[in-house]
């Protein structure tokens, strides 16, 4: 017990505080970053990727792995290089989201029952409308992923939704119905936006709305409805999946996607 109390010394008890506030910097440094790239599925994968191979490269070091640990070097010195050229786009959107992050929780819009039922209400009879007449729409619901990039590259609108509005939106002789729609907590948010499309192979029975659906839901979240102009058939887009829902069924499986099932469970 002596010898213990004798090797604390004032040089060892600041060594020990300096590893600790190490330590607690990198784990700050950490959270900082991943909660803000939480948001955006893209630039998530990045952030993971880069994680497992300084993971591996702490492994090789610690075990003293010297061919793996060459071959993670070489990843290491090359992989920048093409890191950067490759997702140049999701780098640049990163350090700007750095740039203007705010370290306190986002505040979101919360939305009461009767908010929600007349949402789902007036999306629910304009999607029947575009059925019905083969119009073709494309409306994406931002869930917990942010669409934000897409919303500022599209023309913004921040309004109230309306039967009306999204009806005059996606009418065939206006500017804006041609690309998606998004709507943002209980606004719609932008029109005419243009989203990735997949670059998977599908059956010719679907079109460049449907692709575009597809891509976005393989990079975010998002709840992305489509109407097929050719034959009014409605679509779910939603992880890297279309799902046909028919009309009858349109407004409650609208609200058990967007996780509005108190919605239903109050009645309509």
């Amino acid at each position: 017990m002596d010898n213990f109390f004798d090797m604390i010394t004032l040089p060892s008890i600041i060594t020990f505080l300096r590893f600790g506030l190490d330590l607690f910097l990198v784990w700050i440094l950490f959270y900082y970053l991943i909660s803000i790239v939480r948001k955006n599925l893209r630039t998530l994968q990045i952030f993971k990727g880069i994680l497992i191979i300084l993971i591996v490269k702490l492994l090789t070091t610690a075990l003293n792995l010297k061919t793996l640990g060459y071959l993670v070097d070489t990843v290491l010195m090359w992989g920048a290089v093409a890191l950067f050229i490759i997702f140049q786009p999701e780098i640049r959107a990163t350090l700007e989201k750095i740039g203007k992050a705010n370290l306190s929780a986002p505040v979101r819009s919360t939305m009461d029952t009767a908010k929600k039922h007349y949402i789902l209400d007036e999306v629910t009879r304009a999607l029947q409308f575009f059925s019905t007449n083969r119009v073709g729409a494309l409306i994406s619901f931002e869930l917990n992923q942010s669409l934000e990039d897409y919303i500022t590259a599209g023309t913004q609108i921040h309004a109230d939704i309306s039967y009306e509005l999204i009806l005059t939106i996606f009418y065939e002789g206006t500017a804006l119905h041609d690309g998606g729609m998004i709507i943002q907590g209980d606004k719609i948010a932008c029109a005419s936006a243009f989203f990735e499309p997949t670059t998977r192979e599908l059956s010719p029975i679907y079109g460049a709305r449907h692709r575009a659906a597809l891509g976005l839901s393989e990079v975010s979240d998002a709840l992305t409805i489509i109407v097929s102009e050719e034959t009014g058939n409605v679509s779910f887009a939603k992880n890297g999946e279309l799902i046909r829902i028919p009309l009858v069924e349109l407004w409650d499986r609208l609200a058990k996607e967007l996780g509005w099932e108190d919605t239903i469970k109050e009645g309509k």
